[in-house]
């Protein structure tokens, strides 16, 4: 009996293994061609620009002499205590240097990838990125002046010293540097960069560094930071699905359309 079961086993293992079925491998879809309107991009750039110099060179006049927000939540407090440096110039220097290092980087990769496809997609892409930065760089500004927060190291001194010690919400250094890292990801993701998620990576750690460096400066709450982090993505990821739109002439992915109360996001 046994040796009956042996063979028969010895037999299944030598029958042939029908091969698997081979899977036909489905390429990628190619990214889509896309387009930018120049022009227009340019004039809101442009638009944004000046008015966001106009508030930094008028804020004195813009900002009141004392804060309005001057009490900070304990979690702000909390954070300062665990976060902030003893000597404060090292993180000051260094989110200075992310601010320009952070845009310089991303803008270069875009560059690069861009250039075998011609000057105006190298245009376009960077202009892109402008737009998002000039975008959050005045929405930042704005809040600054309506809030009027009173920043960490001013909290102790009877002096506000108004402008810049009544500043702090949000973050600009932080959201700055957020937008340039969801704008370049975005542009790069869009375009089907193969190298985009490295791009992610590298910006927005940079990004997130940034926003750290604020509080180890003692120049900004921790809120400051989290929410100058959440506007700058949000503006750099919506802004190239806003103006990059098919080569063919269709809508963009997402459009800005008339609605009761205001504008409302169209899909």
């Amino acid at each position: 009996m046994r040796m009956l079961a042996a063979a028969i086993l010895l037999l299944a293992l030598a029958l042939p293994v029908p091969a698997a079925p081979q899977v036909a491998e489905v390429p990628a879809a190619p990214a889509p061609d896309l387009t930018v309107d120049l022009t227009t991009a340019a004039v809101v750039t442009g638009s944004e620009l000046v008015l966001v110099a106009t508030g930094m060179a008028f804020r004195s006049r813009l900002v009141p002499d004392d804060c309005r927000w001057c009490d900070s939540p304990q979690l702000d407090n909390w954070a300062r205590q665990l976060l902030k440096w003893p000597d404060t110039m090292p993180a000051e220097k260094g989110s200075n240097a992310l601010q320009l290092v952070i845009p310089v980087g991303a803008v270069t990769t875009l560059w690069i990838w861009a250039a075998p496809h011609g000057n105006r997609q190298v245009a376009e892409d960077l202009l892109v990125v402008t737009e998002s930065a000039t975008t959050t760089m005045f929405l930042t500004v704005v809040s600054k002046v309506v809030t009027a927060r009173q920043r960490p190291f001013a909290s102790a001194v009877s002096d506000p010293n108004p402008p810049y010690n009544i500043m702090s919400f949000w973050s600009g250094h932080t959201s700055f540097t957020f937008a340039v890292a969801a704008a370049s990801t975005q542009v790069a993701r869009l375009r089907g960069r193969s190298g985009w998620k490295w791009l992610a990576v590298a910006t927005f750690a940079g990004a997130a560094l940034t926003g750290y460096l604020r509080i180890a400066a003692d120049q900004h709450w921790i809120t400051d930071v989290v929410t100058g982090a959440a506007v700058g993505t949000a503006v750099g990821l919506a802004m190239p699905l806003l103006v990059m739109r098919p080569a063919e002439g269709k809508r963009p992915a997402m459009t800005l359309a008339p609605a009761p109360g205001g504008l409302a996001l169209v899909f």
